[in-house]
């Protein structure tokens, strides 16, 4: 037996034997700590201390992670001693994140910044300053995130996500509004699954009324991220006043842009016929989407896109969004009765029309459905408007 492993063993029946003379055993591993002479000794003690779960034993282990501070330098030309130095230091640290100890914030970021590359220890220092709300360090660990979401480049990509998960779960526990657009794209990321849907559930602690983080991103993400935006927000608590208002500004920002390009064009027809289900879902009464579902119509670039958008109007039914749906009526009345019949296509949204009126309850729509009648209509559209108008009485 070598020298070393009989001074160890002589240490803990020392040890073994000194702790039922005292009655707090937390004070007691902590003199052993202090009296501690050799890293295996320091390791050993530690082990029994991080065992206790004992908030009393706080100060040591704050003692213990600025020793290993100090000596890291030190340290750093034995790759031995930096293996040693790295164990002890990933169980101090993760110690002192169950305790939620706020007093070792400092130095468990300086951890962060020197893991001794070591990306196990870099992220577990970032799970203990989320576990211990380190809200002071919110905004560098939203900036670390950021720059690995957009970094896809990374040498070790294993690692680079390693990090960008503790970063994640850090910020879910912190509960900042600074990190609800990093970790917004690391949703979308070029992340593994894994990540990504922690991301998404992180999304719904971080705020519950993402409204004002969510239209930052509405306007200046590619259209398949303003997609993710507005279904982030339709699932977060923000009040249906707010949901609308992004669902209004994803119809506008669908409808702003003209390209040629067929892929974005599905991808900006997809944002459109989402955010105007937005509004359906919400049963939205907002008048500012009345113009742009207008456009929608007029530009007739999707069947169901049309169809939505005339849904929508009758869902929202003010007098502005009955007096659209009342305008289109009129005039496909109008080139119905001078002989021009309506194609399927046609007869489809003529019928939706009719709903959308009926459903409104709003009078204004009535001089267009009795029209109706009078149109060269088949007598199934005709019974269509009348059982709308009854809606109207």
């Amino acid at each position: 037996m070598c020298k070393k492993t009989v001074v160890i063993i002589s240490f803990l029946l020392f040890s073994a034997n000194l702790v039922p003379l005292f009655s707090n055993s937390a004070e007691v591993w902590s003199r052993l700590y202090r009296r501690s002479s050799s890293l295996e000794q320091k390791e050993m003690v530690l082990e029994n201390i991080v065992r206790l779960n004992d908030r009393a034993v706080e100060p040591v282990l704050i003692e213990a992670i600025d020793e290993m501070i100090a000596n890291q330098e030190k340290f750093r030309g034995d790759r031995a001693l930096m293996l040693k130095w790295v164990e002890m230091t990933d169980m101090i640290v993760k110690a002192l994140g169950s305790m939620k100890s706020r007093d070792a914030e400092d130095q468990v970021w300086f951890v962060v910044n020197h893991p001794a590359d070591n990306s196990l220890l870099k992220a577990n220092a970032l799970i203990a300053l989320g576990e211990m709300r380190a809200t002071t360090y919110a905004s560098d660990i939203s900036t670390m995130l950021r720059n690995l979401n957009f970094n896809t480049q990374q040498s070790n990509r294993e690692s680079a996500e390693i990090e960008a998960y503790a970063c994640v779960l850090a910020l879910q526990k912190m509960r900042q509004p600074v990190g609800f657009e990093p970790v917004f794209y690391a949703a979308t990321g070029w992340y593994s699954r894994r990540t990504k849907d922690l991301a998404v559930e992180a999304l719904k602690t971080i705020a519950d009324d993402p409204t004002e983080q969510i239209l930052g991103i509405m306007v200046n993400a590619d259209y398949s991220t303003k997609r993710t935006a507005l279904a982030v927000e339709n699932n977060s608590n923000a009040p249906l006043e707010n949901k609308n208002s992004v669902a209004v500004t994803a119809l506008e920002e669908g409808l702003k842009y003209q390209t040629n390009d067929r892929s974005e064009q599905d991808d900006l027809s997809k944002l459109r016929i989402d955010a105007i289900k937005s509004l359906i879902q919400n049963e939205a009464k907002t008048d500012d989407a009345v113009p742009l579902l207008k456009t929608t119509i007029d530009r007739a670039s999707d069947f169901n896109e049309t169809i939505y958008a005339y849904y929508a109007l009758g869902v929202i039914a003010s007098d502005a969004a009955v007096d659209v749906l009342s305008e289109k009526l009129i005039m496909y009345n109008e080139r119905q009765a001078s002989g021009l019949n309506a194609s399927q296509a046609q007869l489809d949204y003529i019928r939706q029309i009719i709903n959308s009126i009926g459903m409104s309850g709003n009078s204004r729509g009535m001089s267009a459905l009795t029209e109706v009648q009078f149109s060269n209509y088949t007598p199934a559209i005709n019974r269509l408007a009348k059982q709308a108008m009854e809606k109207l009485q």
